[in-house]
């Protein structure tokens, strides 16, 4: 009896061992499973993030101009010059004949004309000053650039001559819609010209080593 319940025990241990086994084994598998499916998840998430940020990085490449510093720093400074003047020019501009101004109390005609050609003196030296700049620089900045400069000085050239022409009339509702026109072709080189700048720096870029 002794014997039999001894060899029952034993072989219950060893069943329950091999179960107890088995299970382990099954979980053991199941955490391996999931393990390994986290890990594949993270591993395509790094490959994405690894693959836009190259797609990123060649398109920023691609749409860069390289050039040496001394190009860099030569277009630079003429980009900033020219654009100095032509902010002197826009100022100007929109001082001479201004569609809201206050005048001195009991002015007569003669007096309003003689202070639009006082402030036309101004308009006439930035326009000189864009021009001589824009000319002198021109090898060192984009053609694009220059065509949008032409476009500022037409347009200030024509409120000059428009003014000159005019005489008393420039004050008048035929002179301030010629006034309107001019601003107006004006503004639109003048911004043209401003973001030609911007995407022109924001494609330079220094070659290493240099």
């Amino acid at each position: 009896m002794d014997s039999i319940s001894t060899l029952t025990g034993i072989l219950s241990g060893g069943v329950a061992g091999a179960v107890i086994s088995a299970i382990w084994n099954h979980f053991s598998k199941l955490s391996l499973q999931r393990n390994e499916a986290s890990f594949t998840a993270k591993l395509a998430t790094f490959e994405h993030d690894f693959q836009r940020s190259q797609t990123q990085t060649q398109a920023e490449i691609d749409r860069s101009v390289f050039v040496t510093r001394a190009h860099f720093e030569t277009e630079f400074e003429a980009m900033k010059d020219i654009f100095s003047s032509l902010s002197e020019v826009r100022l100007a501009i929109n001082s001479v004949r201004p569609m809201f101004s206050i005048g001195p109390a009991g002015e007569s005609e003669d007096e309003k004309i003689t202070r639009l050609f006082e402030r036309l003196k101004p308009l006439m030296i930035a326009h000189d000053k864009l021009l001589a700049a824009s000319e002198a620089k021109a090898p060192f900045y984009a053609e694009e650039l220059y065509n949008s400069l032409s476009e500022c000085l037409q347009a200030a050239a024509m409120e000059i001559n428009s003014i000159r022409e005019a005489g008393k009339d420039a004050l008048r509702a035929d002179g301030y819609r010629e006034a309107r026109k001019n601003h107006k072709e004006f503004s639109e080189g003048y911004f043209k010209s401003v973001k030609i700048i911007r995407n022109r720096i924001s494609k330079l870029a220094i070659l290493p080593g240099n």
